[in-house]
């Protein structure tokens, strides 16, 4: 779980809050799009789009909600155009354990996907053609890499060809939305009737870690205990998760990561961080994600402070996929910039190397000398975040980290 002892009301509350961020989400996409289809974004990311914090802008996205209490759903994984065409299902469940299907798994010949409701299993191994969901709730994430602005098309027709086939009463239904998950800490005392609205559509599967018995006391007597202690224990359990957002993540030259290759465990209070931070968002061995935490003299990343990241002709990030490096504004959206230019990475077209190979991308407000290899970001504080998907051992592994921020001369 954790070692830090928790009052019962501020534990329920980081125990709870994968759970609630699940379900505003799911209400919120089930207004646009009903429940038990599987919803096709042909655009990649744009600032325009935020329902969810940081967003790629490598892969086409498609998205489902599902009740796996009607029944098993089938997803048919289209056989992919050439070998190098990255893709990857996320089946994930109402506390955000994640099962896989992967290129890495299954190749780009095509699959054949069973997903069950099964509270009492752990995921299957990656070799079987099934994945076992521990909750009746199942969202189904797809991801398929666009390469250039003229793939596009392509991309679009093989995202299309991916199928989530229902049970014939599967309901498609729009569901009505309440507040986003990004302001469940503005919920006060009225959090705990949420959860336990939403604990009881989706009851924690064993492998999951159990409330204590205080926690359970406390959820099913709610009464008895005041709305100020309630809404002051949600101010603090959120403060903690904010603060506590790099405790189990390794910097190295300015960059942290999570030490993790796989999940967060039984550590609730990491579960809670990736809820908040990251909901939806991978596993290290499916993309391992780099947060720039400051450059070479340790100054917070500001726009107006441009910033030069060089990658030597052996140290580009090692991956069997791609890499990508994306500028946020400090909410995790995308911003708008003079060249709608949101990431850079392995596919960028018009980068220019350095005559010993190296890359050398700068990252600044206003556009420099060598724009062709720039990557606007806003001016004032921002983020910046460096993705490497298939990493090879080192970057799963935690011993791969790219090189520092350094800032520009003159």
């Amino acid at each position: 779980m954790t070692n830090v002892a928790f009052l019962p009301e501020e534990e329920a509350y980081i125990w709870g809050f994968p759970l609630v961020s699940i379900h505003r989400t799911r209400l919120i996409h089930g207004a646009d799009n009903p429940t038990g289809t599987l919803h096709h974004v042909g655009h990649l990311a744009t600032p325009r789009d935020r329902r969810v914090v940081a967003p790629n802008n490598d892969t086409l996205y498609s998205s489902g909600w599902y009740d796996l209490r009607y029944g098993d759903l089938l997803i048919r994984v289209p056989p992919m155009d050439k070998p190098g065409r990255y893709w990857n299902v996320m089946v994930v469940d109402a506390y955000t354990h994640i099962s896989y299907i992967t290129r890495r798994q299954h190749g780009v010949n095509g699959a054949f996907i069973r997903v069950t409701f099964d509270p009492t299993t752990s995921p299957d191994k990656a070799t079987e053609n099934k994945v076992r969901v521990g909750t009746p709730t199942a969202w189904v994430i797809v991801r398929i890499l666009v390469e250039s602005e003229e793939d596009l098309s392509t991309a679009r027709k093989l995202q299309t060809s991916f199928e989530v086939i229902t049970p014939e009463l599967h309901p498609q239904m729009h569901t009505t939305p309440g507040a986003s998950a990004p302001e469940i800490g503005k919920a006060g005392a009225a959090f705990f009737p949420e959860l336990m609205r939403y604990m009881a559509i989706d009851p924690a599967p064993p492998r999951h870690p159990t409330l204590s018995e205080d926690a359970l006391t406390l959820l099913e007597n709610l009464e008895a205990f005041s709305q100020a202690r309630l809404a002051a224990a949600v101010k603090r359990a959120d403060t903690y998760i904010r603060d506590g957002a790099f405790q189990s993540t390794i910097i190295q030259n300015g960059w942290s990561t999570g030490r993790a290759a796989t999940g967060p465990g039984k550590d609730i209070a990491r579960r809670a961080r990736g809820a908040m931070f990251g909901l939806g968002g991978h596993y290290a061995v499916e993309n391992r994600s780099y947060i720039a935490v400051h450059d070479v003299e340790g100054q917070e990343l500001r726009g107006e402070r441009p910033l030069e990241l060089r990658f030597t002709d052996g140290d580009l990030p090692p991956c069997e996929a791609f890499w990508s490096l994306t500028a946020y504004g400090p909410d995790l959206y995308l911003v708008d910039n003079e060249i709608n230019r949101w990431s850079i990475g392995d596919r960028s077209q018009g980068l220019e190397y350095d005559v010993d190979g190296s890359l050398r991308i700068v990252v600044s407000a206003s556009r420099p000398h060598l724009d062709c290899n720039w990557l606007p970001v806003p001016h004032g504080s921002y983020k910046l975040g460096l993705r490497v998907y298939e990493g090879t051992p080192d970057v799963v592994e935690c011993r791969w980290f790219p090189p520092p921020l350094t800032p520009m001369n003159g």
